[in-house]
């Protein structure tokens, strides 16, 4: 007796629940001859039990959960009873039918025998052919074990809930790091798949137009599935997401299979088995313009599912955590969608008032637009990263705005200019500086209209700048400037061929134009990127 009060004192000191229940699990093993055992536990949040331990006969993998799920239905009727229960060989309940076609070898009889703390139940242990006065080391073991076994639930609860509400707390953090809608779609479905432990996550958006659910992403699944099923449409209101879009409610489900609102067209089609669903509504709030101050106005922009719970079941845990991740992951997708807006009403602006300029002069209509086309196509081939090709975009497409503040007689005029005119016509660059220069978003943009007729020896305007003064964006609005004035008719000649223009810019480097940006221009032209005012 005494040794067994030293092993059990001994195992009472882990608090570690896992070492904890190997521990106890292997030394009812040793004790009390039994050939196998199964130790589940009461999940604390959910009140199911979940599989933790099994000890003794091996089992081949592919019985091994048909094992763990009938074991468990009979440790959930033990555990609704609260009592120990035999079970024997003349049992005729499908369980053990199960058990003893799945148990390789002579299955005479099993204990099952659940640990209560006072009420509040812990664990349920199987024990196969144990011997028949097994009961009081079980009873004796639970005696000593069951309070640090309560413990020790509690310790791993906690440090469970801690670990989530950082890894909560990392995963908003990252997800203020880009405002790229695609970035962030797969971001929110990739980061909700880790953080509520699942085999898949989906998320869907409304179809401002129809109502529609559209379903945008679908992680961990294989890759041809993802395009198989990615832009999958639910009817308003159908499917168990349709649900929680048109109500608001945070949905659970265990068993979709059960559930009529379960939309199994997306499992059809991409051969996915969807089993149980935590499905959660993305709320958005938007600012309504109009009031003194503006409202803020709440509604649902889709849903986030979290599919087949591993290694457990969805708990209220889960509900609490996919929901505050859903409503951050919500308030960026908004901030995106309006920072997307502006940015495309602020390029739409600006398209504008090129166009209105080009169209100033008949000859140069949509050379602005072609120049900034010329030189996002030579950016993406000095492999610029993506926020310096949107800001020589806009700094090539306002180029030439300092245009209008020269005489419409000097920029229409059919023939070629005279000194006076010319030296007018130059201060261009200079105008449009000034102008955009007002503009405090545009700081990084103004080399591009104030640089891009300096040359690289100097002999450039208006500040004679050279090579080494010359910024990136200048020798680049530079190469594609030209390049598209010679390719394009002018009043007092007509277009050169594509292989003229690439001779003379080819010609002029290391004097007027800078060599890489030259080589990357003519690389994007071979490559198709480029189309000249006459198509080619």
């Amino acid at each position: 007796m005494l040794k067994i009060n030293d092993a059990l004192n001994l195992i009472a000191a882990n608090n570690n629940l896992n070492s904890l229940l190997e521990q106890m699990t292997s030394f009812l093993m040793e004790t009390s001859s039994c050939e196998a055992i199964t130790a589940f536990i009461v999940d604390r949040l959910s009140g199911k039990l979940i599989f933790k331990t099994i000890k003794g006969r091996s089992i081949d993998e592919e019985t091994f959960y048909e094992r763990i799920n009938v074991e468990k239905r009979i440790a959930e009727s033990v555990l609704s009873k609260q009592k120990p229960q035999w079970f024997d060989e003349n049992d005729p309940s499908e369980e053990l039918i199960a058990l003893r076609q799945i148990y390789f070898g002579d299955l005479q009889k099993i204990l099952a025998y659940p640990f209560f703390n006072q009420s509040t139940p812990l664990v349920v242990i199987l024990l196969y052919n144990p011997a028949a006065d097994i009961q009081p080391l079980l009873e004796q073991t639970a005696s000593r074990l069951c309070t640090e076994i309560d413990k020790a639930i509690e310790i791993e609860l906690k440090d469970f809930r801690i670990s989530r509400l950082q890894s909560l707390i990392d995963v908003i953090r990252q997800l203020g790091a880009t405002l790229d809608r695609e970035k962030l779609l797969r971001m929110i479905i990739d980061y909700a798949r880790e953080l509520l432990n699942v085999e898949a996550c989906s998320l869907f958006l409304v179809d401002e137009q129809t109502g529609d659910l559209v379903l945008q992403l679908a992680s961990n699944v294989d890759v041809n599935i993802n395009q198989a099923v990615e832009q999958v449409r639910v009817p308003a209101g159908h499917g168990i997401i349709g649900y929680v879009v048109q109500t608001g409610d945070i949905v659970l489900v265990e068993n979709a299979g059960q559930d009529a609102r379960h939309y199994a067209n997306v499992d059809q089609k991409s051969g996915f088995e969807t089993r149980s669903i935590l499905a959660v509504p993305l709320f958005s709030h938007t600012l309504i313009l109009g009031d003194k101050l503006g409202k803020i106005k709440e509604r649902i922009i889709g849903g986030l599912e979290a599919i087949n719970k591993i290694g457990g079941v969805f708990n209220e845990d889960d509900k609490h955590l996919l929901s505050s991740f859903a409503s951050q992951a919500a308030t960026v997708l908004e901030i995106a969608r309006l920072y997307a807006e502006s940015n495309e009403l602020f390029l739409d602006v600006i398209k504008a008032l090129t166009a209105a300029i080009d169209a100033k002069d008949p000859y140069t209509v949509g050379h602005s637009q072609r120049v900034s086309d010329f030189s996002v196509e030579i950016a993406k081939e000095l492999q610029l990263p993506p926020e310096d090709s949107q800001q020589l975009r806009i700094g090539s497409l306002l180029h030439d705005v300092g245009k209008i503040g020269i005489p419409d007689a000097i920029l229409q005029k059919s023939g070629q200019l005279d000194q006076i005119e010319y030296a007018r016509m130059k201060e261009h660059a200079i105008i449009g500086t000034k102008i955009m220069g007002q503009v405090r978003m545009l700081s990084n943009e103004l080399p591009a209209m104030a640089q891009h007729h300096e040359r690289l020896d100097g002999r450039g305007y208006p500040a004679q700048l050279t090579e080494a003064e010359i910024s990136l964006f200048g020798k680049i609005v530079a190469v594609a400037d030209v390049f598209d004035a010679m390719t394009s008719n002018r009043p007092y000649r007509k277009a050169l061929t594509i292989e003229e223009a690439i001779e003379y810019l080819r010609g002029e480097i290391g004097t007027q134009f800078d060599h890489a940006c030259v080589e990357a221009l003519i690389r994007a032209y071979q490559k198709g990127k480029i189309q000249t005012q006459r198509g080619t």
